[in-house]
């Protein structure tokens, strides 16, 4: 009998990348577990949420800022005034107080002087027997024991002073003391709440520059800032080129002062004197190092001339007759003479 051939197993499949498997798995229309994508691609870090870049403030939310923030500074000075104030009061009160006791100790030093030397002669007079009468009788004491007792109670007085009188001292100090650490926080409140006017000074002089150049000169400045001096600096720029006449103050001419006069009027300050001396008087002095765009600086010992500080060193100016409005350096003048700023 011929035995049956033999059944041939067919041989198992290699195994299949899973990549390969969820093709087919989805050719036959399985579903695929999500893992099998996360298999697929071992040790990639997961995707990070896409952050939205958060929207600069505009200059007019900048400026509501720089309001609220110019409020608070200043309540927080007088507040610091008040306590500076009080401060000095304290401090005179501590210093009377301790006057006012030591008087009295020095008051007391004689007294206390003499019953030490009554009680050293009593000592060596041979006991307590010197202190009554020459005939030892109790009746009456001696002179010295009048004197000595007398003393005593002007001693006795005079402590009860000094300790009141030290007591007052003591709560003078305490009360000092409280206030000057009130002082030192108000005046870091102070400085907080003005490092945050800078800040968004800052911010705003970002929004709010201007470049320049002058075609006469080759100088370039820049203008910083959004404050009332700063957008005068700008309207004046408008009128670089334009002729130097004497006493006139725009709008197609203008002397040194006359420049500044008009740029101001433009921006509805109006009414500024149109004299270098007046205008010198009004806003508030500003030192060298602390220019910024706009302040008005000034030439010579009787302030002849002026100018319109923009930036690094450089300033607008109607010069003299036969020039134009333009812009120069500090560093060519000599006669420098101070500088305000106009707000």
């Amino acid at each position: 009998m011929v035995p049956e051939p033999r059944r041939r197993r067919s041989p198992l499949p290699a195994r299949v990348p899973v990549r390969v498997t969820a093709v087919l798995l989805l050719g036959t229309g399985l579903a695929v577990p999500a893992v099998a994508h996360a298999a697929a691609q071992p040790g990639r870090p997961a995707a990070r949420p896409v952050m939205a870049a958060t929207p600069k403030p505009s200059e007019s939310e900048l400026r509501k800022q720089l309001d609220a923030l110019n409020t608070e500074a200043e309540k927080l000075t007088e507040a610091y005034n008040k306590t500076r104030v009080e401060l000095g009061k304290a401090r005179a009160a501590e210093k009377q107080a301790a006057k006012a006791a030591a008087d009295l100790e020095q008051q007391a030093g004689p007294a206390r002087e003499q019953i030490g030397r009554l009680a050293a002669a009593n000592y060596m007079n041979g006991g307590p027997d010197s202190l009554f009468l020459a005939n030892g009788s109790a009746d009456g004491l001696s002179d010295s024991a009048y004197l000595a007792q007398n003393q005593s109670a002007v001693v006795n007085r005079l402590q009860g002073q000094i300790d009141q009188a030290n007591k007052a001292s003591q709560e003078a100090r305490r009360r000092a003391a409280q206030v000057q650490q009130a002082t030192d926080q108000a005046l870091k409140a102070r400085a907080a709440a003005k490092a945050k006017v800078g800040e968004v000074m800052k911010q705003l002089d970002k929004l709010t520059t201007t470049n320049v150049k002058d075609p006469k000169t080759g100088l370039k400045a820049t203008v910083k800032g959004s404050d009332l001096p700063a957008k005068m600096a700008r309207k004046a720029l408008t009128k670089i080129g334009s002729p130097y006449v004497w006493a006139a103050a725009g709008p197609t001419t203008f002397d040194c002062s006359g420049l500044v006069v008009w740029a101001y009027g433009e921006l509805g300050k109006k009414g500024l004197p149109h004299y270098t001396g007046d205008l010198y008087e009004l806003g508030s002095k500003v030192d060298k190092g602390d220019l910024r765009s706009g302040d008005l600086v000034y030439f010579g010992g009787n302030l002849h001339h002026m100018g319109i500080y923009l930036s690094d060193g450089k300033y607008l100016h109607a010069p003299q007759t036969g020039d134009v409005v333009k812009i120069s350096k500090l560093a060519d003048r000599s006669d420098y003479a101070g500088a305000n700023r106009i707000s």
